[in-house]
């Protein structure tokens, strides 16, 4: 049954489809460019993503990467799995729905 909520020309997103560079760029300048960039790229080639390897692959101080991934998250376009057992291993899952939004968002 077809989404009827879905525009007729818009189908659902591949992860091996995205480019990366150019999802971020819709992130604007800084942290959270950064940090959508990468977790986008490790999602691609299959690797999970944790707060702790964020801040490791981007160079971004901790408190930095985990306030660029918040705000990604308000966005709805990554969810943070939170362990709390330990905090910086949280899963980062990328919301491929969220790209569409950006998309339109930023057509406009």
């Amino acid at each position: 049954m077809p989404d009827r909520n879905r525009a007729p020309s818009e189908r659902p997103i591949n992860i091996d489809e995205l480019d990366c560079a150019a999802i971020a760029d819709l992130a604007g300048d800084g942290a959270c460019r950064a940090v959508l960039e990468s977790v986008c790229e490790r999602s691609r080639t299959g690797q999970e993503s944790t707060v702790w390897e964020i801040h490791q692959v981007t160079g971004l101080p901790l408190h930095e990467a985990f306030a660029a991934l918040r705000t990604l998250e308000y966005g709805k376009v990554i969810d943070i799995v939170d362990n709390p057992s330990d905090p910086f291993g949280a899963k980062i899952r990328l919301l491929l729905e969220g790209f569409a939004a950006m998309k339109r968002r930023n057509v406009a």
